[in-house]
């Protein structure tokens, strides 16, 4: 339902709202779509406080994480292989991220984790991510993605 809501009412974005956390080892931004939304943010401002602290706790712990040591699976999981999309993971909440190369990451969909394995919901997030992550690379390959300010 949340994702249906945020759809209905999403808002304009600028470069100023793409980054989230920029870590030791990791970066995470938003990802901005060519309709200048970033509904995973916007999904993001939905959740309550302790939801978002939990979300950013993970972000942070990831970002910092030294190269090498492997992440909490509490923290995040695979949820597709190839591509490799991930989920950062607090309670039920669950935001997809996919690799952009270097030290980034773009995290882009949320979807709530309702059953132990991925559900419809969590799969057409994935879909919805794959779609983002190839609009990602088609667009910085053009040099259209995005300048920062």
């Amino acid at each position: 339902m949340l994702t249906l809501v945020l759809l209905l009412r999403c808002v304009k974005r600028t470069s100023d709202d793409l980054d989230i956390y920029v870590g030791t080892t990791r970066s995470f931004e938003w990802y901005w779509n060519a309709d200048d939304e970033m509904l995973g943010r916007d999904a993001f401002e939905e959740l309550d406080e302790d939801d978002q602290d939990a979300i950013l706790a993970t972000v942070k712990y990831w970002g910092d994480l030294e190269r090498g040591k492997h992440i909490a699976k509490s923290r995040v999981n695979e949820e597709h292989d190839d591509p490799k999309i991930l989920a950062i993971k607090a309670g039920k909440h669950r935001f997809t991220v996919f690799h952009a190369g270097a030290d980034v990451w773009i995290v882009c969909d949320y979807y709530p984790k309702q059953k132990q394995k991925l559900d419809k919901i969590g799969k057409a997030s994935v879909r919805r991510t794959i779609a983002a992550m190839d609009d990602y690379v088609r667009r910085t390959q053009r040099g259209e993605y995005y300048e920062r300010n």
